[in-house]
């Protein structure tokens, strides 16, 4: 038993919803995702991991592996990869993430752009500097001409772009 309460009523609902309700019924689901970035928010990767790959599994199952929330529920899953340190296992994911949604979401969507700058971070992290600042000038490009030059995530794009070349010619 944790000694975070909100957990400690996260893993109560879980259980109950599950006893009663199913593991695949959506309050059940739901629930977990919830509990997942709870225990993601308190650097409990590995619980969080499970949870996050248990949802997966139902979605692909009950929505089918396109659908927007199993996307989400991917992209959940490669955020905490990334955050636990994970860079070699949430590239891949983040790759088959973008593919899915420039698919069935559109290059220019703000998830698929959010996903686009994800993979780039990775791709930086991991020393894949080139590969990382092309990722980031498309992002960047997309976001000027859908969001404008003042927005807010433009505004990061355009620091990432930033940060990326500069981290280039320090290499050199």
């Amino acid at each position: 038993m944790s000694t975070n309460p909100k957990i400690n009523d996260l893993e109560y609902r879980l259980a109950f919803y599950k006893a009663n309700s199913g593991s695949r019924h959506r309050d059940t689901v739901d629930i977990r995702h919830r509990l997942a970035h709870s225990y993601r928010a308190i650097k409990q990767f590995d619980k969080a991991i499970d949870l996050f790959q248990e949802n997966i599994e139902c979605s692909n199952q009950t929505l089918g592996r396109s659908h927007q929330l199993t996307l989400q529920r991917k992209s959940s899953l490669a955020n905490c990869l990334y955050a636990a340190g994970r860079y070699l296992e949430a590239i891949p994911m983040f790759e088959n993430i973008l593919k899915d949604r420039i698919t069935y979401l559109g290059q220019n969507n703000p998830d698929t752009l959010r996903t686009q700058g994800s993979l780039a971070n990775c791709y930086r992290v991991i020393g894949d500097l080139q590969k990382s600042l092309s990722v980031h000038k498309d992002t960047f490009r997309a976001r000027k001409k859908i969001l404008g030059s003042k927005n807010n995530r433009t505004l990061a794009s355009k620091n990432n772009v930033d940060l990326t070349s500069a981290m280039i010619k320090r290499s050199y």
